[in-house]
């Protein structure tokens, strides 16, 4: 293969064949490869080169090879190996998914997902979030067309998270990004991610974008002004899920408003906490209350998210948000006389009660936008409207 020209299908990178062209975008290309010994089969991503943007773009390739070495959890996908051809052009190696976007089948089925598949979407992003807040990585693009479902003979798909290019790690400070810019998806950004200061939290609140999209068919916010959508992201609030979704339990609508919150600090703590409200909205979802009478759902799942804020855990204040970690193991704090301990486990709940367009940043008016994730997932918003006081 001459490595200064074009990449040709049976051409090698490194000890790969490529067989097939899988996509291409303004970035790069993606391709399917054959391992020539072994034979197994691999994507190949292939970055073009050239211009600054496409140079920054190389080094967030490279950084993202390390962001998921770093996490190595079978909610993400797996890089194999990684390098630069002979013209500088940096490439992936990385498992091959069968499947399909969770992007593409919210635009399949258009008016929302089945409920058992969008509270098993959620449970798989979030175990994914965990592992990597807990490697002290925060995705920062995380939206519908970064989400893959893989399929599996007989039963649910694997939930897998892929594009960590413009992931950051914990006490990394290089700046991939061109001046003035501001990485992620708009659809799907926190104030603070808006305002160049996303955490931890900022995944959470993208989780909560994705169940709301997933419930409904239709984005948090409709995409149109992008001034319009900077602001609803900072002020407005979107109205209960159950109007749009009439089955909506109210749990489940109760923890995604919890994940939409404005303020980093009223959103549940960390993954593992949601993880574990999760749990419990998705009995709800089966028909299980909490017993009549007792806290409301979401006053348990934020006195539990506070008992996770004490036990050690550190507050959410840097570049990428520590995660919860429980201090070791210490008997429950004591209740108020006469009132027993309030706890969020299933334990309380004694009785079954009976239940009573779509758009990615991927999708945008025809032409380059700034919604074009094709760019690299890199954005230059317009500067926020003045806040209301």
């Amino acid at each position: 293969m001459n490595a200064r020209g074009p990449l040709q299908i049976g051409s090698n990178i490194g000890d790969h064949r490529l067989v097939k062209k899988l996509g291409e975008g303004a970035m790069g290309t993606v391709f399917e490869g054959v391992h020539s010994i072994i034979g197994k089969r691999v994507a190949i991503k292939v970055l073009k080169a050239g211009t600054e943007e496409g140079q920054i773009a190389g080094k967030r390739l490279l950084e993202e090879a390390r962001a998921v070495n770093a996490i190595q959890h079978r909610g993400i996908v797996d890089i194999f190996d990684a390098g630069l051809l002979a013209d500088g052009r940096p490439y992936l190696v990385m498992e091959l998914l069968l499947g399909r976007s969770l992007y593409d089948e919210v635009r399949r089925l258009k008016t929302g997902l089945p409920m058992k598949l969008v509270l098993h979407v959620l449970r798989g992003v979030l175990e994914a979030l965990h592992a990597a807040h807990r490697a002290g990585v925060i995705h920062r693009d995380l939206k519908a067309s970064n989400v893959f479902l893989e399929e599996r003979e007989g039963g649910l798909p694997l939930v897998k998270l892929v594009d960590f290019g413009i992931a950051r790690r914990q006490g990394r400070s290089e700046v991939l990004t061109m001046p003035s810019m501001t990485v992620g998806s708009m659809g799907f950004m926190a104030p603070e991610h808006l305002a160049g200061r996303p955490v931890a939290a900022s995944d959470l609140y993208a989780v909560g974008c994705l169940a709301w999209l997933m419930l409904t068919g239709k984005p948090v916010f409709p995409y149109g002004n992008p001034g319009v959508l900077v602001q609803q992201h900072l002020d407005e609030r979107p109205p209960p899920v159950s109007t749009v979704r009439k089955e909506t339990t109210p749990e489940l609508e109760a923890f995604v408003a919890w994940l939409l919150e404005k303020k980093v600090e009223d959103r549940p703590f960390s993954a593992e906490v949601a993880l574990a409200v999760l749990h419990e909205a998705a009995l709800g979802a089966e028909g299980l209350r909490t017993a009549p009478g007792g806290p409301s759902f979401l006053e348990l799942a934020k006195d539990f998210d506070a008992r996770a804020r004490g036990d050690g855990a550190r507050a959410q204040a840097t570049d990428v948000s520590p995660v919860f970690v429980p201090a070791p193991s210490r008997p429950p704090p004591a209740a108020a006389p006469g009132r027993a301990p309030r706890q969020l486990t299933a334990t309380r709940r004694r009785r079954a009660v009976p239940l009573g367009e779509t758009a990615d940043d991927d999708t945008s008016p025809s032409g380059r936008s700034p919604f074009d994730s094709e760019s690299g997932t890199v954005i230059e918003p317009p500067a926020p409207p003045p806040r209301r006081r």
